[in-house]
């Protein structure tokens, strides 16, 4: 089964979904290994733990944007490309709520992130 998942994103994408995904993926228990590129070269990631290796690639499109590829060829990446998202939103905002006079819109912010960290909790459960 070789599963993969790409993306053109801008500079500020990029930057927060590698952040997110690598953070994720050592959350789950997964040795990493990275190997940087030149100016405009490759950028990869290997993820490897018993349920088998994940591969994060990050090559230049443009000046401004950048195509982000998860792929295996044991894993299904599209729950853990999901996962890393909510969780990295999560990340995001939680200090900004931390910081905050709690009132009913805080707990709505509160409230919002515990659902972004639970969205897809359920699938990614078989990999712990």
């Amino acid at each position: 089964m070789q599963d993969t998942y790409e993306v053109i994103v801008t500079q500020a994408g990029k930057t927060m979904f590698q952040e997110a995904f690598y953070n994720y993926m050592s959350l789950l228990g997964f040795a990493h290994m990275s190997i940087g590129g030149r100016l405009g070269g490759l950028t990869s990631y290997d993820f490897t733990s018993d349920s088998g290796t994940v591969s994060l690639d990050i090559t230049n499109v443009d000046q401004s944007h950048f195509k982000v590829t998860v792929h295996s060829s044991n894993i299904s990446v599209q729950p853990l490309v999901l996962d890393a998202l909510t969780e990295g939103v999560a990340d995001f905002i939680e200090p900004f709520y931390d910081n905050l006079d709690v009132d009913s819109s805080g707990l709505k912010l509160r409230n919002l992130i515990s659902q972004l960290r639970d969205s897809y909790e359920q699938e990614i459960n078989i990999l712990k």
